[in-house]
């Protein structure tokens, strides 16, 4: 695993004894203290050595494929320059992006670079099939791998649910668009007695959902938790989840509560739900406006039967991305380029 300005700063997730670790030591987050003209000279500096360490690592160890998960231009401009060296693989981790319409002119010309050199990869992965669509129009190699589940409930039968808990999970941030449930779940609150969200996670949108919250005297009916280390435990205890954002890149969230036999009122945004949902029989999709959110959560709060039977189809197709089907499809993918 190979960063480059990772530093002393512990790493998230405890690695295997399998995964070594090397850092490049560049480190670009440094440069705002400077002004313009100094961060331009030390930001070519760190460039020029992020380069030279790259292919110095290369050139050291044993690497047989090199799999970018950056999205950055300019790093994978230098990271390309290494592709003759070995196979580089481009992982898309988020929903397509290149749409030139209303952008300016120097957005417009920044795009089609970043293309161009995405262009360059041996391979490039995307996590749903409509992302894998729209980057066939730019980039010749392009196949699909989705995300593994982390945890899969073998058995969904006994678990103990919280009567009328809806629960939602992810950061608080505007794509999210957790504004747009919460003026959801208001609206259909009277006909829903009793019915209550808790909304995991943390960003920088927390004050303008709690203002919200309160706004529309949501107090009592609609919780903002903090980020939990087990939302399996939540999923496991709840009635449905929803998801109500603007788009998704494949949603771990949503695969992630159908694995604990939970169904899902979703947003049908690009991509993920809408592959990962079977309208009406693992869960429900609704319009992007808050009109229609409202009547889909209303629906499945309201059918206590299809939601239960929505959750055991929904837990069955969640098996599709168990660990041992989808690390066989990585594994060709990254045999393919050798």
């Amino acid at each position: 695993m190979l960063t480059y300005e990772q530093g002393l700063h512990p790493i998230a997730f405890p690695l295997s004894e399998k995964v070594k670790h090397v850092d490049l030591e560049c480190r670009f987050f440094t440069l705002y203290k400077y002004s313009f003209l100094v961060r331009q000279f030390k930001a070519f500096k760190l460039k020029t050595l992020f380069r030279k360490r790259l292919h110095s690592f290369l050139k050291d160890s044993q690497i047989q494929v090199l799999v970018v998960t950056a999205y950055s231009q300019e790093f994978l401009d230098d990271i390309m320059s290494v592709r003759k060296e070995v196979p580089v693989v481009v992982e898309s981790h988020s929903a397509f992006f290149y749409d030139n319409h209303r952008k300016s002119t120097l957005v417009c010309l920044r795009n089609f670079l970043f293309i161009q050199t995405v262009r360059k990869c041996n391979l490039l992965i995307a996590l749903t099939k409509g992302d894998a669509t729209d980057w066939k129009r730019y980039v010749h190699n392009v196949i699909t791998v989705p995300n593994p589940l982390s945890y899969y409930c073998d058995d969904t039968t006994n678990l103990v649910r919280i009567d009328k808990r809806i629960v939602c999970a992810g950061r608080l941030y505007a794509p999210k668009r957790f504004d747009r449930l919460i003026r959801a779940f208001a609206e259909i609150a009277a006909h829903c007695p009793g019915w209550y969200v808790d909304i995991y996670g943390d960003g920088e949108d927390r004050g303008k959902l709690e203002s919200l919250i309160k706004d529309l005297s949501m107090d009592n009916r609609i919780f903002l938790k903090s980020q939990t280390d087990d939302i399996f435990k939540e999923f496991k205890s709840s009635q449905f989840c929803v998801i109500s954002s603007d788009f998704e890149g494949f949603s771990l969230v949503l695969i992630e509560a159908m694995g604990c036999g939970l169904p899902v009122v979703s947003t049908a945004c690009p991509y993920g739900p809408q592959e990962l949902i079977e309208d009406g029989i693992t869960g429900i999709l609704s319009d992007l406006e808050v009109d229609s959110l409202a009547q889909k959560i209303e629906w499945m709060a309201t059918h206590d039967s299809e939601r239960k039977m929505m959750g055991n189809n929904a837990h069955l197709a969640a098996a599709l991305y168990k660990k041992e089907n989808v690390m066989a499809r990585w594994e060709a993918a990254y045999y393919s380029v050798l």
